[in-house]
Order: C-alpha cells, then structure tokens, then sequence
C-alpha cells in the first residue's frame, strides 16, 4: 500500500556529539559505491523473474497495492521514500503502531513468509541504485523514531542507510521480542533503538567491504541454513569414510553412483532426525552432555530409519554393518566438531577477558588444601582474571619451596615488608586455623592496606555457575 506523506517531513538536523566516523578516504568512498552499484544492479537484473513472482503473489492475495513506501530518515536527515514489498493489510499505517509485534493481525499470510525470508526487502535495491541507500549500511528509521535519538546518537546520520546492518542481524526475530510487550511502541525506542544504533556505531569504526560482505551473507543465510551446510558436509565425510573402510576403496563405478545416491538418502534423514530433536537451533559452540545424547538419539533413529529403509529398497551392495558403522562415525566426528569449537571459545572469551582486563594479582595466605585448590583453578580458569603470586603460611618447612610453580614467601607479616604494593587482592584460605591467629592476619591486611577475602573450605570456595570470582570469598 502507498503511505501518506506525513505533512512536516522536513531534513532531521544533525547535532554535535562524541561520536564521529571521521573522514572517510575517496578511494574507500568510491568503492563503496561501485560496489553499490555493481551488485545491485546485477540484483535487479537476476532477481528479476523472483521479483515479478512475489509482486504477482502480493497482487493476487488481496488486490492490494504491491509495494509499499514510507518516508524514512536518509543521510545527512534528508527523508527518502524507501520501497519494499506490501506484507500488510491496506490501511494499516492508521490502524496501529509503525512496530509490529509477532502475531500482528495486520501482517498478511503472505507478508509473513516475505518478511521471514527477507524478500520484502528486494526493491530497496532501487534505492541503492538511486543513491538513497547503501546495500550496507543502519536501516534507516521513519522521522517519528529519529525524534527520540539523543544528541549523540544522531550522528548516525551521518552515515548512509543500508538495507541490512549488524542490527538486521542481530534483530532478525524482532517481532517475537516485541511479542509480548504490553507497549510495543515504547519498549521498542526504549530498548531496541539504543542497542541497534550502538551495534551501527561500533560498524561504522571498522566498516570495510570484506565486513560488508559478511554481513550480506548472514543476511541472507540465517543460521539454521550454515548448520544444516556443516552438518551436511560432516555427515557426507562420515559416510565415504564408512563406504571406504567397508570396501577397501575397491568396487565398480556403477557402485560408486549407486553409493553417492545413498549417501544423499542417509545424510537426508540424519539431519531431518537432528532437526526433529532441535540440534539445529542451538549455538553450536555450547556442548555438553544433554546435547551429547540429543544428538545419540538422533543419529540412532536415523540408523533404524535407514536400516527400514534398505530393507525395502534391498540394495545388494550395500551391507547393514556400513550403515551402522556410518551412525557411529557421525556421532563421534558431529560431537567432536561441536566440542572443538567449544574448546575455541573458551580460549577466545579467556583471550578477550586478559586482554580487556589486566589480571589481577593475588597472594594467599595459607598453603595448605584450600589454599592449594584456589591457587591450582585460579591458575586454570583464566576466566576469573587472576593470577596468583605467592603463598604465605606459619609452617616454616613450607618457606622458599614451591607449589604449582608459585613460591611460598614466609609467614603473613612477610606482607608487611615489600609485598603489600606488589598484591592487588590477599585471599585467606586457613579454614581450620585458630581463630586469634585469623584475626592477628586479618589485622595485618587492614594495617597493610590491601584488600582481603577469607575461603571457608575448599568445597565451598568454587562455585559452578559461572561466575567471574566466587561470591563464597568474603571480605
């Protein structure tokens, strides 16, 4: 449907703040809109048979207008009309807010698959085209919106729109957040607005066209599709890696084209049972056991299917050990897969907290079962941004030896002689020590100045939730 044009549509003025994408070089600027140009285009011209279909089915549905145009918020404030595919009713600029949640009455059967896909999207290429837009870029907001940005916030204003951004990405079932709001209008220029400008101002610190293109890409592959490809191509290795350990990589060419054809019958219900038992859905990076056994019992439904499924078909060359043998291969090659990428982020969430935060360091006072477990994880789990530097404890056969590598200095009141300013954090782990001895140390640190924690016992002193430093360490 055509929108009204508002009546006070004038350019939103950008105001100073304490953000500013600099200026950008010629070079970095003309290619930027070659590549605009060049790609869409070349989008126009190949997508067009797709495009004449959609705009066939969206007449069709309801003899409504098939585009829809708003005014929206350009460069620079300069207001554009940008162009999209009509996914909702006729009428329904004034029959409710400009946010639609999920479940929007307003939203067509059809304007829902389009807006799932990412189709009603397509015609914005014209805007490109025409300069107005850019194919990445901070999708631009209407000027009712574009009102409640901050002084800093406006800004953004000074880069050109895209059809999808960061924000696209990260926001791409954003009707389902706003599903529930009692105030969809208000939740979403009170939350949403803020964080998407935000993941635009950290793009535009390091936008380039090798970032531009990756975010193409996650446009327009959603994430079910990238697991169901890695998925695919392991289940497909798991599988000629069966074939060949079976045969001995010796059999006529006509089994070679029978086998490839199994192979996609196999691989097709394996991953419709990891669809079935949602592994397609998850972060692939987060793997334990309970998605150990979602994908067991996956791969063990897809071996009995499979089974059925050659005792029907009766393929005399193909023996029931390899499909059982391929079950078992899939398993352990997809949960190795998931556990290595695991371990990859651990690593990189550790790299990225040591290099945003500077380790703290820490002394212990007791070198005895507690103090030994808090310095052996807190040399581990790098998570916890510390790292120990010495041991401190009364019995003297401890003294300048070491434990995990971390030399045991002397007794407490060593920390009275140089060590205080070396020492960020001193955690007592003496559980059973006397208690006017405790209290003695604990008056040593306040004299010191240096911020203390006391470990109850070492069952208590690790939690397993996750967090950054025991809260069981008091002060």
């Amino acid at each position: 449907m055509k929108c009204a044009i508002p009546s006070q549509v004038q350019k939103q003025p950008i105001e100073p703040g304490d953000y500013d994408p600099g200026q950008s070089a010629a070079v970095a600027a003309t290619a930027k809109r070659a590549f605009d140009v060049f790609f869409s285009a070349c989008g126009l011209v190949v997508l067009s048979p797709l495009l004449l279909v959609v705009a066939a089915f969206v007449k069709i549905s309801d003899g409504g207008s098939v585009l829809y145009r708003q005014f929206r918020v350009g460069r620079h404030g300069q207001p554009f009309l940008i162009c999209k595919f009509r996914t909702m009713v006729p009428g329904a600029d004034s029959a409710g807010p400009l946010i639609t949640g999920s479940g929007d009455p307003r939203i067509t059967r059809l304007g829902r698959f389009l807006r799932k896909t990412k189709l009603d999207e397509l015609p914005q290429l014209w805007n490109v085209l025409k300069g107005e837009m850019s194919l990445v870029g901070p999708r631009p907001e209407v000027p009712k919106y574009v009102a409640y940005y901050t002084s800093r916030q406006r800004n953004i204003l000074k880069l050109k729109p895209g059809i999808t951004d960061p924000a696209s990405v990260h926001f791409r079932n954003e009707e389902m957040l706003l599903k529930y709001a009692d105030d969809v209008e208000a939740f979403y220029t009170r939350h949403c607005i803020p964080k998407k400008l935000q993941l635009n101002f950290e793009y535009a610190e390091k936008a380039n066209l090798a970032s531009d293109t990756w975010i193409i890409l996650q446009t327009i592959c959603p994430y079910w599709i990238c697991v169901l490809t890695i998925y695919s191509l392991i289940l497909a290795a798991g599988f000629w890696l069966s074939y060949l350990l079976v045969y001995d990589s010796a059999l006529p060419n006509r089994l070679h084209q029978d086998s490839a054809g199994w192979m996609f019958a196999i691989v097709s219900v394996q991953l419709g049972a990891l669809i079935w038992r949602r592994q397609c859905r998850g972060l692939l990076s987060y793997f334990s056991l309970p998605e150990l056994k979602q994908l067991a019992a996956a791969l063990s439904v897809a071996c009995l299917l499979s089974l059925c499924l050659r005792t029907l078909a009766n393929p005399s060359w193909l023996p029931r050990n390899l499909i059982l043998i391929d079950a078992l291969l899939s398993l352990c090659a997809l949960g190795g897969f998931r556990l290595l990428l695991r371990m990859w982020r651990e690593h990189s969430s550790s790299v990225e907290v040591a290099s945003q935060n500077p380790p703290l360091r820490v002394g212990i006072i007791g070198a005895g079962d507690t103090g030994i477990q808090l310095a052996r994880e807190l040399t581990v789990t790098k998570e916890f941004g510390r790292t120990v530097l010495a041991f401190f404890d009364d019995d003297f056969r401890k003294w300048r030896r070491c434990i995990h590598e971390i030399p045991v200095i002397g007794m407490p009141e060593c920390l009275l002689d140089g060590w205080a300013g070396k020492l960020d954090e001193v955690i007592i782990a003496i559980p059973k020590g006397p208690a006017k001895r405790i209290q003695e140390i604990s008056q040593l640190l306040q004299k010191a100045g240096v911020k203390a924690y006391t470990a109850p016992s070492p069952q208590h002193v690790w939690p397993r939730n996750g967090d950054r430093f025991p809260p069981n360490l008091k002060l």
